[in-house]
């Protein structure tokens, strides 16, 4: 299914699907144009149209269809009546911008501005349809799983010509437009795009032969020599058709997420390449060094950085190192200096703080780390850590040595942590039965271990989730006033969970997110536990959780209603039951820690913003190259 579309509004734009966001490419200057963040975690396929002059995107997202007004992001609230289709295209009818969907093999139209259907569905496939496209502001061309291809006249409800035939693999991305030469089809296998040529929109058959051997001719019936075959275009994974400088143009996004442009009929490349160039910040920690409070955090291409809390600015240069990306940071306090601990490229870096300087050489640990934590044990600063082999190992910050491990016990840890005098481990198990004897496979459980002794401490907690997509599952433990607490949000239901550690006794839950929880942290501020987390969405969701004190206390941050998203600028907050609900990342959070009342959040855009933790006010700003 298609994530890509074409908006000629103020020029030929691009629209793409970018995790929770839609990127707007200017295809005139190959230059982002902006990025519009959604709050979906799962876009499918995205159309475009115009609604009294305002540009605005149709998503179909979570078996909805969303509105989004490309000018403030905003949500517009229409409501489609009937079937969700899987897949969409926009077009014009009766001067109304309308909406095309397919239903299984029928075609479906609908009002945008009202969501009401018009007319009834048009029955032209017998299998289901698999990719449309528009030819002309009136007419749908549509693609079935079959291979075969029907043009339909929107205004009419009839047929506009001859069905067209495309033996092999299922059609999956398509295009249509209108030359000089006459009429170009585009068919996409979801790795190769074929272009066919015909002569005139009257072309209406494409005789037998694989990808890049297609014959158009004209009249329902093969004409030697009537059609050729423009060739095939490698790595593609989308098309669309769009108009520059008054000529058609062919517009691709390549299995690279790249947009390229292409001359039609002949779909050679023509025109500024876009590219993604954004380097995701994988991992963010806190610290207090010399009384001022900073953040670090981990760039997708390997780099460190520190950032000042309390003037919002970059801290010296860059720290250098790792080859890949970091995926866990933690702070300990090593031979009386601030220090961090870097996870990357089957190694452990440390860094002063003060300085950006190594302290010692890399930790050879063999293989990638995973989960990293770091505490004070027998005397030594260590970091505790899983590493791809499935095992914990702790290891002596001081002297690179093993001081423990490894430990097959611990295999699958969610994360470690240290709260009192106790170094945990969260594992994932399944729950047991004690009437059956026998363990629920279709549920999660967490467990909580002391790592000293070895022994499990309390009861299993369940709902633990079933991982999904998450590939660290963000779990946190805090010391509450002398009770630990456990915050997962490890489901794959992208619910907050919060559990008393020694007990196993639920705090409470909490949901809001579209999609899953990528990141958690959580602070004690007034008495109140304060729990702040980042989903797939690319928002974030802030609220308390009990009172510390109080024995079982519920969630008081409740299910928040979809506000505004705001437009590729800062962001805001908005109140979503007790709690706050923060948006303007662009990409999905993939790590929150929190300093004192501040709220620190790394995401896939390549940005890191600083929180109000209790208003939701943006303080600051920073890309990560």
């Amino acid at each position: 299914m298609s994530c890509l579309t074409v908006i000629e509004a103020g020029g030929p734009h691009a629209i793409i699907v970018r995790g929770p966001a839609l990127e707007i490419i200017d295809l005139t200057s190959g230059t982002s144009a902006g990025t519009i963040p959604t709050g979906l975690a799962h876009i499918d396929a995205v159309a475009a149209a115009e609604i009294d002059g305002r540009p605005i995107a149709i998503c179909l997202a979570n078996q909805r269809l969303y509105v989004v007004d490309l000018s403030s992001g905003e949500h517009l609230g229409v409501t489609f009546r009937g079937d969700t289709p899987q897949a969409i295209i926009a077009g014009v009818l009766a001067g109304r911008p309308t909406l095309i969907g397919a239903t299984g093999s029928e075609l479906r139209r609908w009002d945008i501005t009202t969501g009401e259907e018009i007319g009834g569905p048009l029955a032209v496939h017998r299998a289901p349809v698999s990719a449309l496209a528009m030819a002309g502001p009136s007419i749908v061309v549509s693609a079935d799983r079959d291979g075969v291809i029907h043009r339909s006249d929107l205004s009419t409800g009839e047929e506009a010509g001859e069905p067209i035939h495309r033996p092999g693999a299922a059609v999956t991305a398509l295009a249509a437009a209108e030359t000089a030469g006459g009429f170009v089809l585009i068919t996409g296998d979801g790795s190769t795009a074929t272009l066919a040529t015909g002569g005139g929109p009257g072309a209406a058959h494409v005789a037998e032969g694989g990808p890049g051997e297609a014959h158009v001719a004209e009249g329902g019936s093969p004409v030697a020599g009537g059609g050729s075959a423009g060739g095939t275009i490698d790595e593609v994974g989308a098309v669309a058709t769009a108009i520059r400088d008054g000529r058609p143009i062919l517009v691709t996004l390549g299995l690279d997420e790249a947009v390229r442009t292409h001359d039609l009929p002949a779909g050679t490349e023509n025109g500024p390449l876009w590219a993604d160039e954004t380097v995701s910040i994988t991992a963010v920690t806190v610290a207090v060094v010399g009384g001022r409070p900073m953040a670090i955090s981990g760039d997708g291409d390997g780099t460190v950085r520190r950032w000042d809390l309390g003037t919002l600015t970059p801290i010296g240069s860059p720290m250098t190192g790792h080859t890949s990306w970091v995926r866990a940071a933690a702070t300990a306090e090593l031979h009386g200096r601030e220090v961090a601990v870097t996870a990357a490229d089957r190694s452990l870096r440390i860094w002063d703080l003060a300085t950006g300087a190594p302290v010692t050489e890399p930790i050879d640990t063999r293989y990638q780390t995973t989960v990293l934590a770091t505490a004070t044990w027998n005397g030594l600063t260590i970091a505790v850590s899983l590493h791809g082999d499935g095992r914990t190992r702790a290891w002596d910050l001081a002297t690179g040595e093993l001081a423990a491990g490894p430990l097959d016990e611990w295999a699958g840890a969610r994360a470690f942590a240290q709260a009192g005098e106790v170094i945990y481990a969260i594992t994932a198990d399944h729950p047991y039965d004690e009437r059956s004897g026998t363990y629920d496979t279709s549920e999660i459980a967490l467990r909580a271990w002391d790592l000293a002794t070895g022994n499990a401490i309390g009861a299993p907690m369940p709902g633990g989730g079933q991982g999904g997509s998450v590939t660290w599952p963000p779990i946190t433990v805090i010391d509450a006033a002398g009770r630990p607490v456990v915050v997962s949000g490890a489901g794959a239901d992208g619910i907050l969970r919060v559990w008393d550690l020694a007990s196993g006794a639920s705090l409470g839950e909490r949901a809001g997110h579209d999609g899953q929880l990528t990141a958690v942290a959580a602070t004690v501020h007034e008495g109140r536990l304060i729990v702040a987390t980042g989903g797939e969405d690319g928002t974030l969701r802030v609220g308390a959780v009990g009172a510390i004190g109080a024995e079982g206390g519920g969630a008081t941050g409740a299910t928040g209603a979809r506000g505004a998203v705001g437009f590729g600028g800062d962001g805001g907050a908005q109140a979503a039951g007790e709690g706050l609900r923060l948006t303007g990342h662009t990409g999905r959070i993939t790590s929150a820690a929190i300093a004192g009342t501040q709220l620190v959040s790394g995401s896939e855009d390549g940005t890191l913003r600083v929180w109000d933790l209790l208003t939701g006010a943006l303080h600051a700003r920073f890309r990560s190259s």
